[in-house]
């Protein structure tokens, strides 16, 4: 048994155009292949051949459809998502990025300076979130301890270790 399938009706060509448009321009990906399924339904292909061709779900196809008949190209927008404004304004996170590049190995130095120069404090999380943007790494410093070793034992030891492998080149 076919199941039957739905097609978006037929397009305006500025409808076509802006799809288009998205198709090929928009900076998300989401909205790109959204706007390109709407464009390949209205060209003929199903909702499962074009699950296929973007390896999701026919039910998130179908919801693609429906949200386009219902509000047009806004429909293939995401719908805002749940979660607290950043504390920072654009100004702050640049003040953040200046502080990063000064102190790349030190983040709590960093977060003392932004809430010294600021007066907001945020998380640690925050901080590597916002590093991260800005295309710098965060990576633990390897530190040495060769201040605390004690050279004696380590000449030593060197020494030793000289003399073994004399030793097992000598005996095959």
């Amino acid at each position: 048994m076919k199941v039957a399938t739905k097609f978006v009706s037929a397009l305006g060509p500025a409808q076509v155009r802006s799809l288009e448009e998205l198709a090929e321009g928009d900076p998300v990906r989401r909205i790109r292949m959204r706007a390109h399924g709407i464009l390949l339904s209205a060209r003929g292909s199903s909702v499962d051949e074009i699950a296929r061709i973007y390896q999701v779900h026919r039910d998130t196809v179908s919801s693609w459809l429906d949200r386009f008949a219902q509000l047009g190209v806004d429909g293939l927008r995401d719908k805002p998502r749940s979660g607290s404004p950043s504390k920072l304004d654009a100004q702050e996170k640049e003040v953040v990025k200046e502080l990063l590049k000064a102190h790349p190995n030190a983040p709590n130095v960093v977060l003392a300076q932004l809430t010294e120069k600021t007066g907001k404090s945020i998380s640690r999380s925050s901080l590597r979130r916002l590093a991260k943007g800005a295309g710098l790494r965060w990576k633990r410093v390897r530190k040495s301890l060769k201040s605390k070793r004690d050279e004696e034992a380590f000449t030593q030891a060197k020494k030793e270790i000289e003399g073994l492998k004399k030793t097992a080149v000598r005996n095959p």
